[in-house]
């Protein structure tokens, strides 16, 4: 029997950072707090002084990915290219895991995501004059679609739906300007730019 390693090694990113390396080997339905604490060399309940229910894990998942997604853009441009890249960047880094859309629509929203990762995605918006609510509608609306996007892109059978009739990548950014024209024309904002 493994011996188990003291609550102060590890960290809440190391842990989600091994529950993330874990649901690409057994995926969400397969990812449970047992298997998560051997991968760990814990006891099950031990998880539980870092996390109070499997939820709140999945909300630190959820956190890591969206960290690891915005961590290299640049905040400082226009509002509307913000939402492009910011759109593009979540699609791709959740792409990187197993059932990684899932995860997102899962899990309960991290202390880190409502008072970190919100902040920053709002940030160009205000900037750019949006009101608070304009801007938290409108990262709402990005997100929501940026997630049920994903969530199709990764269920097999409908991702090959969808390659039958569309290119995906293309259809995607079609969608996302859809989004960005939608969110100018209902909040008066003008568009900087228009990709061709």
């Amino acid at each position: 029997m493994p011996r188990e390693r003291p609550y102060a090694a590890l960290t809440i990113d190391r842990i989600a950072d091994e529950a993330l390396a874990l649901l690409d080997e057994v995926g969400l339905d397969g990812l449970s707090t047992r298997k998560l604490a051997a991968a760990l060399g814990m006891q099950g309940p031990s998880l539980y002084h870092h996390f109070q229910n499997k939820a709140e894990l999945l909300g630190h998942m959820t956190a890591r990915i969206l960290s690891k997604a915005l961590i290299p853009l640049d905040r400082d441009v226009e509002w509307d290219v913000w939402l492009r890249t910011l759109a593009h960047a979540t699609r791709a880094m959740t792409m990187e895991y197993r059932d990684g859309a899932m995860l997102y629509a899962s899990s309960n929203p991290s202390q880190e995501i409502r008072q970190l990762l919100l902040p920053g995605m709002t940030e160009p918006l205000l900037r750019g004059g949006f009101t608070q609510l304009e801007a938290d509608q409108s990262i709402s609306f990005l997100g929501s679609f940026v997630v049920g996007w994903t969530i199709n892109e990764q269920n097999e059978t409908v991702r090959s739906l969808m390659l039958s009739m569309m290119e995906m990548d293309e259809t995607f950014s079609v969608g996302v300007e859809t989004l960005v024209q939608g969110i100018a024309l209902r909040y008066g904002k003008a568009v900087s730019q228009v990709p061709k």
